[in-house]
């Protein structure tokens, strides 16, 4: 398989995999070994690479690579989006019980992770308890309204594109866990830009800003990251599970 197919291919699925609330977008791109040029491509957004010669920028930004990347991401979020929530919108139960089940799933294979490179058991660790915590403010205190202000949804763009950057986590599974998974899914299906454009501003600062302090993060304190938001997310999916309206 040539480099520019893997790179269109995997496009395809990381934008399926941020529809859903399991396995994160960088996870995929880690599994088809195109994460670290996708994460250099970020960190190499600044105005000191810019310039008109079109070589030197795809030397530094990998755009022949990038570019198709993204058109294929692009096109799987827009396309699947639409099924995605026509699935949410008429199958509600069954599709809340296969989030809530995905969710917490991805969060168990966080914690055996987790286990087998730190030889530590998550559970006991206190922010384990923090998430869980975390998780259970939020659906109770209703963190996020059903029309959510512009700066409300320019700060949850930025949220969530940067837990896009973060193998192991997906955004959308945090959009879940704010309560605006169906109002952000359900936007790009219909491309309502009084929620994508505020959205969208704030996935752009967080793509301007995040990918080198994510990486601080993961490379100093990845342990305790991946505890707190793998118990965050196994609460989340606890909540979304259907049963829990009964």
């Amino acid at each position: 398989m040539s480099e520019r197919l893997r790179f269109i291919i995997s496009g395809f699925f990381v934008g399926l995999a941020e529809l859903l609330p399991g396995i994160s977008g960088s996870t995929v791109a880690i599994a088809f070994n195109v994460y670290e040029k996708f994460i250099t491509f970020l960190s190499n957004l600044k105005i000191s690479n810019l310039t008109l010669n079109f070589k030197r920028l795809n030397e530094v930004f990998f755009l022949d690579l990038i570019i198709p990347f993204f058109i294929a991401m692009g096109l799987s979020v827009v396309f699947a989006s639409k099924l995605i929530i026509y699935l949410y919108s008429e199958y509600t139960e069954y599709f809340s019980l296969f989030l809530a089940v995905l969710m917490c799933s991805i969060a168990l294979l966080i914690i055996y992770r987790l286990k087998k490179e730190f030889n530590n058991f998550v559970v006991w660790n206190y922010y384990f308890l923090i998430g869980i915590i975390f998780g259970i403010l939020l659906n109770l205190l209703n963190f996020v309204t059903s029309e959510p202000s512009l700066l409300a949804l320019v700060i949850i763009g930025f949220i969530a594109f940067s837990f896009f950057l973060m193998p192991g986590i997906s955004g959308s599974a945090i959009l879940l866990s704010i309560g605006v998974y169906e109002l952000v899914i359900g936007s790009v299906a219909n491309i309502d830009l009084k929620i994508l454009l505020p959205f969208g501003i704030g996935c752009i600062a967080s793509l301007l800003i995040m990918p080198k302090f994510i990486n601080y993060l993961l490379a100093e304190y990845k342990f305790q990251v991946m505890t707190f938001f793998a118990s965050l997310i196994l609460v989340s999916g606890v909540i979304t599970s259907p049963f829990m309206s009964l």
